[in-house]
């Protein structure tokens, strides 16, 4: 009987182990699947990298990054980059789907992973450093273009070291780093650019199976077999977060701020437009923290909404509307400056502004020169100018009109006789001063 029972403790041991060991494999056959879309900003670095963490804790076979981008700030693409290489599971770049781009900051993290690879129809490159502040088209011999070689030389090392680490085409990315050489998905894999052509990530799975790359010295098989993919998405605030990111929203953000806060101060008493002011400040605020902003081009917007208020006040026939425009326009270009392209305001977006900011401009000075035009229609200063008729003689220069419906004693300086037809030239206290 104790036999049996000892039988039976050791099969419940086997299966319980058995039972594990499968459950510990099914925890392991798992690929990690994280996607970069849109522009690169702090809140998105915050994203990958945190998610390339976690699929590391949680052993994931491997990690493959989707990307799709224009470009994005430098800081934020030197986090995601830090992270792939200290990732101890590999890191796949994809630029997909069909149609994609890995251009500017993109580029850079394309080149960082263990192994890079690029659906039909997409691009890479373009990974030249832009920016509204600096003009990188000097003569690199000059020293008047010594911060332009600064940063110029900065990123052309950065991404040298990375062409080096993961054994691409060195010449290839300083092209695209200093001349804004792009190519296609077949030029790249040609240049020794990019590893892998694949139509599909079922596709670029079969291709990777059984290969054998470094992951910090040490070599790794990946396994890309009967595995179940593990999606990683951004949280709710930060989605809403890298919403705000997006320069063109910052940049409307800012604009209905100052219209707001500057109606209500006009008029005060009319709440929606200080209300909406004040939460689109408030929202801009903390879109500043996330995309850093250039103060020049922000005193430039402020200095541009004075010129416009003072066109309203002072007669300068559309000088300060003009300075206004031009302040506005320099201040929207260098509000963000970034080293790579891909983070700025649209031209379509400035446009419209503008556009918008004109014809409010001129539609309340059409407003303002009417009502000037205009003489007052109500109280005793209405009465000037207008005409009526005496009802009697004056004399001694004093008698009764009849003007606007009323009976006025009125003075003149000429005599007038009953009937006669008057105008108003001035208002005395409670008598009217009139003429022929």
């Amino acid at each position: 009987m104790k036999k049996d029972k000892k039988h039976l403790i050791l099969i419940f041991m086997s299966v319980f182990l058995i039972a594990s060991g499968m459950n510990v494999n099914a925890q392991q056959k798992t690929y990690s699947v994280i996607e970069l879309k849109g522009s690169i900003n702090p809140v998105v670095a915050d994203f990958i990298v945190r998610s390339i963490e976690t699929a590391n804790t949680e052993k994931s076979n491997f990690i493959l990054l989707t990307i799709d981008t224009p470009g994005g700030l430098v800081d934020s693409m030197r986090e995601i980059i830090k992270a792939v290489f200290n990732s101890g599971i590999p890191v796949i770049t994809y630029t997909y789907p069909k149609g994609a781009q890995a251009a500017s900051a993109g580029g850079f993290i394309m080149l960082s992973g263990h192994l890079s690879a690029m659906a039909p129809g997409t691009e890479i490159g373009a990974m030249h450093p832009v920016s509204p502040m600096l003009n990188f088209n000097k003569d690199e011999k000059k020293s008047d273009g010594i911060m332009e070689m600064k940063v110029l030389n900065d990123i052309l090392a950065f991404g040298r070291s990375i062409a080096q680490k993961r054994g691409k085409n060195i010449e290839w990315t300083e092209n695209a780093i200093k001349m804004a050489h792009s190519s296609s998905y077949t030029e790249a894999k040609d240049l020794n650019v990019i590893d892998i052509i694949a139509e599909d990530i079922p596709d670029l799975l079969n291709q990777i199976h059984g290969l054998t790359i470094d992951v910090n010295g040490k070599a790794v098989q990946i396994d890309a077999q009967n595995l179940q993919p593990r999606y990683f998405e951004m949280k709710k605030n930060e989605l809403f977060l890298n919403y705000l990111a997006n320069p063109n929203i910052v940049f409307l953000l800012l604009i209905i701020a100052i219209a707001g806060i500057a109606l209500e101060i006009k008029n005060p008493g009319m709440f929606v437009p200080g209300i909406a002011g004040g939460i689109s400040l408030i929202f801009f605020l903390l879109a500043i923290k996330i995309v850093p902003i250039n103060v020049i081009g922000l005193i430039l917007l402020l200095l541009s909404v004075v010129l416009f208020i003072l066109e309203l006040s002072i007669t300068s026939y559309g000088l300060l509307t003009i300075g206004g425009l031009v302040s506005f326009t320099l201040g929207a270009l260098i509000l963000f400056d970034s080293p790579l392209k891909g983070f700025g305001i649209s031209y379509f977006t400035i446009i419209t502004a503008l556009l918008l900011i004109t014809g409010f401009v001129f539609i309340v000075l059409r407003l303002i020169i009417l009502a000037m035009k205009n003489a007052v229609a109500t109280g005793k200063e209405g009465l000037i100018g207008q005409k009526g008729k005496a009802v009697s003689d004056f004399s001694n220069g004093t008698g009764k009109v009849y003007v606007h419906g009323e009976f006025w004693n009125a003075l003149s300086d000429e005599p007038l006789l009953k009937d006669d037809d008057v105008i108003v030239s001035e208002v005395a206290g409670m008598q009217l001063k009139v003429k022929k």
